[in-house]
């Protein structure tokens, strides 16, 4: 008996999973992008993917969200179809269960959950995008700690249970090696911005700088899903693209000012 209770355990668990990853490989190829392979992780599943700098905005956080959505819509379902039952249908209540878990699970906000690229996206088109790497990278760290400690707590005084140890370990081993990922992708995002379709339609943003700020200032703060001008003292007289920074940036690298730009003959500025 017990066997048989571990084997359906077992499946309800790993279609739950599965369910989750299979709402993001939907989600990715219905916006256009790319799913290479789905894989085991320790947590569950991950599809490789590629294309999604090319998404919009909206359109990624769809994406991000799929998974999370369709755990809360089975959780929604096999709870209510259980409770108008009367008498409650143990397999249900346990695949409600386990559905709650990897809804509140994914959603912590810490990469490579959902949570984390969710609040990313976010925070990157508001501070901007390497200011928001860094940001999540410390996130990370600071709750694969609480994680390990919690997990502690719980293998001490819950039947050995080792699942939060582990995700915290996991957590921690993954951010580890998150910059150099999070840098590319960061590039990527920058040259998907200016492909015809997407910069035609994409928002534009101004920011306010100071004229002395050094360009890695100003390099940091340029967001996901806007292109930006950037106002050096708020002077709209010496106002440049993003792509101006950026031109600079690759012809003479970061050191030097803001100022430099707009002193530089024949780049681009507005």
């Amino acid at each position: 008996m017990i066997v048989i209770n571990w084997i359906i355990t077992a499946f309800l668990v790993i279609s739950s999973l599965l369910l989750h990853e299979w709402a993001h490989v939907f989600a990715i190829r219905y916006f256009g992008g790319k799913v290479k392979e789905v894989k085991p992780f320790p947590l569950g599943f991950m599809a490789q993917v590629s294309g999604l700098e090319h998404f919009a905005a909206w359109e990624r956080y769809v994406t991000y969200g799929a998974g999370v959505l369709i755990n809360a819509l089975i959780a929604t379902w096999t709870l209510t179809a259980s409770r108008v039952s009367y008498v409650g249908i143990g397999w249900m209540e346990q695949l409600a269960f386990y559905n709650i878990i990897l809804c509140i699970f994914n959603l912590t906000p810490v990469l490579p959950l959902d949570g984390g690229r969710i609040l990313q996206q976010f925070i990157a088109n508001r501070l901007g995008v390497l200011r928001a790497n860094r940001i999540m990278i410390i996130m990370g760290k600071i709750v694969g700690i609480i994680f390990i400690i919690l997990g502690m707590v719980q293998i001490t005084f819950f039947n050995y249970n080792i699942t939060l140890l582990c995700a915290g370990l996991l957590i921690m081993h993954k951010n580890k090696g998150l910059a150099p990922h999070l840098q590319t992708a960061f590039y990527r995002a920058i040259e998907a911005k200016y492909t015809p379709q997407r910069e035609r339609l994409m928002p534009h943003k101004t920011i306010i700088v100071p004229s002395t700020a050094t360009l890695k200032y100003a390099l940091e703060r340029i967001p996901l899903d806007y292109i930006v001008e950037f106002l050096p003292d708020g002077d709209k007289t010496k106002a440049f693209s993003e792509r101006a920074l950026l031109t600079h940036i690759f012809t003479n690298g970061l050191g030097g000012t803001v100022d430099d730009i707009y002193n530089t003959p024949g780049l681009m500025v507005l």
